[in-house]
């Protein structure tokens, strides 16, 4: 589905694609399983192959445990398709782990493997860190 633009700068952007497939929860660490149930009903639904199922449902699930992995706090998980590809975004108000720069070298492996491990699921990958809590993007092409 599409959207046609109105206004002076319609014709430079014709058409946008509109978001489909909405899907939105909160959660805590311990609703970590839950969360990839969520996300593997979610990307069967919107047509992903099973290697893409598989890497979308482990991508959504690190991500999802590093929004909560820094304590108690309640994350927000949407998902979301915009043809041809997915996507997950997860916020929360505490603080990721992470991060780009010297201190991430010192968080230790287990978050340089995380880091590495969504970059290499995933088309794009997105992790902002601040005072108003943590936003991490993942988007997969489907097909």
């Amino acid at each position: 589905m599409n959207t046609r633009m109105r206004g002076p700068n319609a014709s430079e952007h014709p058409l946008l694609p509109v978001a489909r497939s909405l899907a939105e929860r909160t959660f805590r660490q311990q609703d970590i399983p839950a969360i990839r149930r969520v996300a593997a009903v979610f990307g069967s639904r919107a047509g992903m192959t099973a290697i893409q199922l598989t890497d979308f449902v482990q991508a959504v699930s690190e991500a999802a445990a590093c929004a909560v992995s820094q304590g108690p706090c309640i994350a927000r998980l949407r998902l979301w398709t915009t043809a041809p590809r997915a996507f997950c975004e997860i916020s929360a108000d505490g603080t990721l782990l992470l991060t780009d720069g010297p201190r991430a070298a010192r968080q230790g492996d287990a978050e340089t493997l995380r880091r590495w491990l969504l970059q290499r699921l995933c088309d794009h990958v997105s992790i902002e860190s601040g005072p108003q809590g943590v936003t991490v993007r993942l988007a997969m092409t489907i097909g």
